[in-house]
């Protein structure tokens, strides 16, 4: 699903670029009663008439926009998937129930129950105040998540800046934060 959240939306935020949308307000993709939102500062180009529920919806996404966008999914997946074969999860379920996407927000959404915040751009957009979040332990203490109660800014969806062992102190740290 694609929602402009956008309240004064007009066409020219759409930039057509052979066919594709490339949406310059803020969005949603993915099921709007998702229990995980997620916050990225930069959306990915979109086929015509593509919606989160559709098969081949990642997949799609990843072939129009290259393996940056395979690398964000793959953390998203490896995050949200409640076992460990996160590539089936990537691949088939990913968006459809669990999670959402949402590009340039102002606010956070109304309907997630844990908010993910990635990378100080995101958290910017947000207007967050920092203050209140607080470091948690972690086993890569030159990258470290910080959280305030079911929010966590971390760091962009990227190998380079979100290793396995972080992702892993994600999910940790979310697990904990369900069982309560």
């Amino acid at each position: 699903m694609i929602i402009n959240t956008n309240l004064r939306y007009h066409s020219q935020h759409f930039k057509s670029i052979k066919g594709l949308k490339l949406n310059k307000a803020n969005t949603l993709l993915g099921y709007k009663d998702a229990q995980y939102a997620f916050y990225l500062p930069n959306s990915p180009l979109l086929p015509q008439n593509w919606h989160h529920t559709q098969t081949d919806a990642i997949e799609s996404i990843i072939q129009l926009n290259g393996n940056h966008w395979r690398k964000i999914f793959t953390i998203m997946a490896k995050i949200t998937c409640q076992n460990h074969d996160w590539k089936t999860y990537r691949d088939q379920f990913l968006l459809k129930k669990n999670e959402q996407i949402h590009i340039n927000a102002d606010i956070l959404s109304p309907t997630a129950q844990i908010h993910i915040i990635s990378g100080q751009s995101a958290a910017e957009q947000l207007n967050l105040n920092l203050k209140g979040f607080q470091h948690i332990n972690s086993q890569t203490p030159q990258k470290p998540l910080k959280v305030f109660q079911s929010q966590l800014l971390v760091p962009y969806l990227d190998y380079r800046q979100y290793p396995n062992v972080l992702i892993e102190d994600t999910r940790q740290y979310l697990n904990r934060l369900t069982l309560k």
